[in-house]
């Protein structure tokens, strides 16, 4: 009998999906179903748009992934694009509410908008933003993360942070836990980077990559979250804020959502068209990733940000300074250019009066300054009484590279033809 259903080989696959971003830019996003309750898929392309449970792309039919009852109550979606105007006076229009709601300055206000943004390109960057909130008023700390709920891409308020959290949805994390160790932190900083994946169940991948929102109570809780994690510190005040009612929230939520999601729509569409003659560039941010360039070249933005970006870059600096590897650079310069050898006794010392005078509290032993030292690919050697590092031709270039590495600006020899090299 003849197979009425014709060759299953041309069916049409079927794909679930939470949105992603397609060849010649397609461009599908979850959003709220007109009904409510429930959500949808929004399939974008050359500035026009249909919402539909499914829609068939090619050979392949994409279908809303399922999305418990819980988590739609928990995060917010718009229900469809809408307009938002010039991209710069948005931007400052975005800023704006957290000067209202807030009382923050306007280089404070221009600082979160810019987290803002970042949360709606997670997918645009190499780690999506990371950022600390400190301070010692609770209600003011979750305020801020009740307005950064209101206009995040998909955003998710956790009491938690583990794998059992749903980052099938990209969402925006923000997280009230007071502190995490070292080593959780550094778990949590790793796996925040695109193409990066751990183990799931039954023989699955997942990726955690996805902006967080940290709240930390302590300096050494935000210190988990290494030099690169953006930081805003929020200072007691008695003045007065406007209200920020439940109903409120959800009033700013229907008008900047569907704004916010119009921008990505157009400026992810636009990148990633094959055919368009000049797409929208991403630019490297100091604050956060990358963002569309219309934003992050914008003078006015850049000026208003300068001393976060300036505040930023001194934290990585005093951050890189007191890291034990730059430190046995440093100790090891001038020996270099004037001795055949140095102990790793005495540069164990050295490093440590480095790195106390810097403020470091923890003392390193010659063991470990040595696994650093390998680390590092200079190799000590047994010379018969003590292990040393032997400053060969090998060993020297080694070290000025590594200098060149870190930014060092170290005294230059004048007889050095690596020195000369530098300079």
């Amino acid at each position: 009998m003849e197979n009425q259903n014709g060759n299953f080989q041309t069916w049409p696959g079927i794909h679930v999906t939470f949105g992603e971003i397609l060849p010649g830019g397609v461009v599908l996003e979850l959003v709220e179903s007109s009904s409510g309750g429930g959500v949808e898929l929004l399939r974008w392309e050359a500035e026009t748009y249909e919402i539909g449970p499914q829609f068939r792309v090619g050979e392949t039919i994409f279908t809303v992934g399922y999305v418990p009852t819980s988590l739609f109550e928990a995060t917010r979606l718009a229900r469809e694009p809408a307009e938002y105007g010039d991209a710069g006076t948005f931007f400052w229009k975005i800023g704006d509410l957290f000067r209202h709601y807030m009382g923050f300055s306007r280089e404070q206000a221009a600082f979160m908008a810019q987290v803002v943004y970042g949360s709606w390109f997670p997918d645009c960057c190499a780690s999506p933003v990371i950022l600390c909130v400190t301070g010692l008023n609770m209600s003011q700390i979750m305020r801020l993360f009740r307005l950064l709920h209101v206009i995040s891409r998909r955003p998710l308020m956790v009491a938690a942070l583990n794998n059992s959290l749903p980052f099938y949805l990209r969402p925006t994390l923000q997280v009230n836990i007071p502190s995490v160790s070292t080593r959780v932190g550094s778990f949590w900083r790793a796996s925040n980077y695109r193409g990066t994946v751990i183990p799931g169940p039954r023989g699955t991948m997942r990726s955690l990559a996805c902006a967080k929102i940290i709240f930390c109570e302590t300096e050494a809780a935000r210190r988990a979250w290494g030099p690169e994690a953006l930081h805003i510190a929020l200072l007691p005040t008695s003045q007065e804020f406007p209200s920020l009612s439940e109903l409120e929230e959800a009033q700013l939520a229907a008008e900047y959502q569907p704004q916010l999601l119009m921008f990505r729509l157009r400026t992810l569409s636009s990148l990633y068209q094959s055919n368009a003659s000049s797409p929208p560039r991403f630019s490297g941010f100091p604050l956060g990733g990358s963002l569309p360039a219309c934003i992050a070249e914008d003078p006015q933005i850049l000026e208003a940000l300068r001393p976060m970006i300036e505040a930023h870059e001194h934290d990585l600096l005093a951050s890189r300074a007191r890291d034990p590897h730059v430190a046995i650079v440093e100790s090891v310069w001038a020996a270099a250019h004037a001795e055949k050898e140095m102990s790793t006794a005495e540069i164990t010392k050295r490093v440590n009066a480095l790195l106390r005078d810097r403020g470091e509290t923890y003392r390193y032993n010659s063991n470990e300054i040595g696994w650093k030292l390998r680390n590092l690919e200079l190799l000590s050697r047994h010379n018969g009484t003590r292990k040393a590092l032997r400053f060969s031709r090998d060993i020297r270039l080694k070290i000025h590279r590594l200098a060149t590495k870190f930014g060092l600006r170290l005294p230059l020899v004048a007889d050095c033809d690596d020195c000369k090299a530098r300079n």
